[in-house]
């Protein structure tokens, strides 16, 4: 298949479509028969469901003479039909049947990209290159959970930088006003994995009135540039959750920064969440995740206004304290080395593989 052209932008010194597996949103979402027209990866894509219950994502144009698919388009049996001549082209991007009754056209293809349904949530797996997924997304323990929770922005933005947040452990006092934060186990990289465990206490309020301050434990995964789950544990209240940050490479430019919860109460509930004990368990559950997922929106949106407004620093005047991130930088490397014609993100300089870094 044809690669994607390599562009760069003043910001970014590299691909904006790095190699991974990337989310397009709750699977629930997206009906038997549904079709929806997408930017992905800089490209009109179609993201529909077929009558098998499958999903299928390929590029919105039809190879044939070029109409818009997603424009009165519809899905019959496992493929989508295009509006202009009925060719129908299946999840695979096959022309799989003409409305000439004659066999289809070689070379009427559509790009694909493989799709899977995995923890409530659609994903799609790109390669500029076409080569198939070289590693997998985990399925996550939600049984007992509320949620999931889901919100949804776009961004003007890079899935690496994005991602680099989770290495940054400079910014969590600034921006997120974090306290006590302390590295629980050093950065760990198992080729397209990465692992990082912190603690640190933040301040609690509720309807106005300062609660003190509680500890939290995380542990968090990223499974390629466009996936990252943190598992929390605040033992103060008896709350886990379970957090996603997806971002996903949409129109030229634009990031869109998906972000889901889950939450349940671990054992008993205590200290400032111990009144929700006079309610059902049920409601309880759902009523810690409203609450908890308003907070993690909020600590999301305090970083927005950076991630639009920034550069990418090549090479970073690293200070101790701000985090592995010349290591995370040396990782995300792996996830464009192999697409073609694409100049490999910037190789670190050897200050920043020194130090606190």
């Amino acid at each position: 298949m044809n690669a994607i052209p390599h562009s760069r932008t003043a910001r970014f010194p590299f691909r904006h479509d790095p190699s991974s597996w990337y989310c397009l949103g709750l699977a629930a979402d997206l009906p038997i028969g549904g079709l929806e027209t997408r930017h992905f990866v800089g490209r009109a894509v179609i993201l529909f469901r077929g009558e098998d219950g499958l999903p299928g994502l390929i590029d919105a144009y039809c190879p044939h003479l070029g109409a818009h698919m997603g424009k009165g388009g519809k899905v019959c049996g496992a493929a989508v039909r295009c509006p202009f001549h009925h060719f129908d082209f299946d999840a695979a991007g096959a022309c799989v049947k003409t409305s000439y009754g004659q066999p289809p056209p070689r070379a009427a293809a559509a790009r694909a990209w493989p799709v899977i349904e995995r923890n409530g949530l659609l994903f799609a797996w790109h390669d500029a290159d076409g080569a198939p997924p070289s590693f997998e997304l985990p399925t996550l323990a939600t049984e007992g959970f509320a949620g999931p929770y889901l919100h949804t922005w776009t961004l003007r933005t890079h899935p690496q930088e994005i991602s680099e947040n989770s290495v940054d452990v400079g910014h969590f006092g600034v921006v997120h006003k974090y306290t006590e934060v302390s590295e629980n186990a050093p950065l760990r990289l198992e080729g397209p994995r990465l692992f990082v465990a912190y603690s640190f206490r933040r301040a609690v309020e509720a309807l106005g009135l300062k609660l003190g301050t509680i500890r939290t434990d995380f542990t968090g995964e990223m499974h390629g540039i466009g996936y990252s789950h943190v598992s929390s544990l605040v033992q103060q209240v008896g709350i886990r959750s379970l957090h996603l940050v997806l971002p996903t490479p949409a129109a030229e430019g634009q990031t869109e920064l998906r972000i889901v919860l889950w939450t349940a109460a671990e054992g008993k509930l205590i200290g400032p969440a111990a009144p929700l004990r006079l309610l059902p368990a049920a409601l309880a559950n759902r009523l810690i995740g409203v609450f908890a997922f308003f907070g993690y929106k909020n600590d999301v949106a305090q970083d927005i206004e950076i991630w639009e407004n920034k550069v990418y620093v090549h090479p970073p005047a690293l200070a101790r304290g701000d985090g592995p991130i010349g290591r995370y930088r040396a990782w995300c490397q792996q996830f464009y080395a192999r697409l073609s014609g694409a100049t490999e993100a910037p190789r670190l300089e050897q200050r920043e593989r020194s130090g606190a870094t």
